[in-house]
């Protein structure tokens, strides 16, 4: 009998590691547990930071669309800054696109490096967004969303996200608020592609501001998807030839063995045999 092994093969990712987001505050109201007080009427600050090592190589993080997602009857994001994080690598362009969309409940803040240059890896500040806490926000616990932030690396693979979700203690606390139903059309962005003419404005008070980041740039381009294709998918093509060569080769085998005809038994001669009387 014959006993072929055949291993599984899965394409392999595009990022070898996730990007980790955590929130600090930056006016020391945080608690241990990574909740903020507030009070109503108040104006605070978070300071977002990422963790990310890219992808295969030096396949680095070109560009990003950190959101903000939160609860508009209790709260507000009235500005996001971005943080030094993208700045990481050799040194390029840094253009950013900020999107206020309150009645959505949503804040966008695109940044893209321009070229490429490599891409940025390593932890620090992405972002500092400001909160302002409604004035008859009742006492309660929301939350401050970061986890639908979309993160891309140079060869166009995008980066899972984790993290980012931040308990915001309204007065005294107590019972969790009422969660908001986000339209998620809203917080799509192009990242990297840049402002357009004819941009869509979401809800009856949405505010978008564009600025560039001028330093000295490199001549490295930003590779397309097509070579990131290249590099993790098409290398697969040899392996799972061979491996469906070995099931072929199985099933041939198997075949040819169920259809061999069996050799015939010898004929036993009784001791009677050739004495008849």
């Amino acid at each position: 009998m014959l006993f072929v092994g055949v291993t599984a093969i899965s394409p392999a990712a595009g990022a070898d590691q996730v990007a980790i987001l955590s929130t600090e505050d930056s006016d020391e109201d945080g608690d241990r547990n990574g909740a903020h007080h507030v009070e109503p009427g108040e104006e605070f600050t978070i300071d977002l930071t990422l963790y990310a090592e890219g992808g295969h190589g030096d396949d680095g993080v070109v560009a990003l669309a950190v959101i903000a997602q939160y609860h508009p009857d209790y709260l507000e994001v009235t500005d996001i800054e971005r943080g030094p994080w993208l700045e990481q690598g050799d040194t390029t362009d840094i253009t950013t696109e900020q999107t206020l969309a309150h009645d959505e409940g949503i804040a966008t803040l695109e940044q893209w490096r321009e070229p490429a240059a490599g891409g940025a890896t390593g932890m620090d500040t992405v972002a500092t967004v400001t909160v302002a806490v409604a004035p008859d926000a009742p006492d309660g616990e929301t939350t401050l969303e970061f986890g639908e932030t979309n993160i891309e690396l140079e060869s166009d693979w995008p980066v899972p996200v984790v993290g980012g979700s931040t308990p915001i203690v309204i007065g005294d606390g107590g019972a969790e608020l009422e969660s908001f139903e986000h339209d998620e059309s809203a917080a799509e962005s192009g990242l990297g592609d840049g402002p357009s003419d004819d941009e869509s404005q979401s809800g009856g008070e949405t505010d978008t501001d564009t600025d560039t980041d001028t330093d000295t740039t490199t001549d490295e381009e930003e590779t397309g998807f097509v070579s990131g294709l290249a590099s993790n998918g098409l290398a697969l093509v040899p392996a799972v030839a061979v491996g469906v060569g070995l099931i072929l080769l199985c099933a041939l085998l198997a075949v040819r063995l169920r259809d061999q005809p069996s050799s015939p038994r010898p004929v036993e001669h009784s001791a009677w045999e050739g004495n008849a009387f």
